[in-house]
């Protein structure tokens, strides 16, 4: 190409370049250097120009690196990848990024969870059970190794560590919100021990790592810290189940919610209990 063409089409200098492409100078100087977007060096004045033609090029290349793509990889698109290399190379890229968005979406539904819970802790007076209707939820549990000394959260800590080990392995669930289940005919013969560890989550069960609860309908309770004995709220609860003629259809799930630190570094925790009743 003719020197006085090449000044026609690459018209743009450095700094309009990067204005109309919304980026900077520096990323322009380095994709020079990694060979992806070469300017045209004017040989009278030594000074770089771009052509309009390049800002999709500059866009693509933009667009592959957001999409998780290395320089090199970008590189080796540029200088002579074939079609079906391409495609394959993008092809990867988005099932990357579905599972990126995958994952996120775990991440949402914890927290939204985790906060309609304690949204919901001020509608109610705490440690006073009451029956509602809750979110559709899913459970990825792990069993207790040894629930015959599982009273505390402190005899249950090696299962807590396989559990969330499991999570991590399998990209189940974010452990949040968390807890652990005490079986119905524990509760009911006043057996205060934990059967499972377990996460919730709004996503839908998959039927093989997390599975829905077995009904809505559930009776349910808040408290903190500074409740009375957690045993007397068990006791309320099923006191209640039988009171209102309902039927229990699954162990009673113990979540806890968050523990705070006050300016005085009191401990304050908060759980939310339930059972589902049909």
């Amino acid at each position: 190409m003719k020197e006085h063409s090449k000044s026609n089409e690459y018209s743009l200098r450095v700094s309009d370049f990067a204005s109309l492409c919304n980026t900077t100078r520096d990323t322009l100087r380095y994709y020079y250097e990694k060979d992806l977007l070469v300017p045209w060096k004017n040989p009278k004045n030594g000074y770089h120009y771009y052509s309009s033609a390049q800002i999709s090029s500059y866009f693509f290349i933009s667009t592959m690196r957001q999409a998780g793509c290395s320089i090199q990889e970008i590189v080796d698109i540029v200088h002579g990848l074939g079609r079906k290399d391409i495609e394959a190379l993008a092809n990867q890229k988005i099932v990357e990024m579905q599972r990126e968005a995958f994952l996120i979406q775990q991440k949402i539904s914890s927290l939204k969870l985790g906060m309609w819970m304690l949204q919901k802790y001020d509608s109610h007076k705490p440690n006073v059970p009451f029956l509602d209707v809750i979110e559709p939820m899913s459970v990825c549990a792990t069993p207790v190794s040894n629930p015959k000394e599982a009273y505390h959260t402190g005899d249950i800590a090696k299962d807590v560590s396989i559990h969330l080990k499991k999570t991590f392995a399998e990209d189940a669930l974010p452990m949040f919100p968390s807890g652990g289940t005490i079986a119905y005919e524990d509760l009911v013969a006043g057996n205060y021990v934990y059967n499972r560890v377990i996460t919730l989550s709004l996503l839908p069960a998959d039927h093989v790592g997390t599975f829905p609860l077995p009904s809505c309908r559930a009776v349910l309770c808040y408290t903190h810290q500074n409740s009375s004995n957690i045993e007397k709220i068990y006791e309320k609860m099923l006191a209640y189940i039988k009171k209102s003629r309902l039927k229990a259809c699954s162990d009673l799930y113990s979540i806890s919610l968050i523990n705070l630190y006050d300016k005085e570094k009191n401990h304050t925790y908060f759980k939310y209990l339930f059972l589902c009743v049909e």
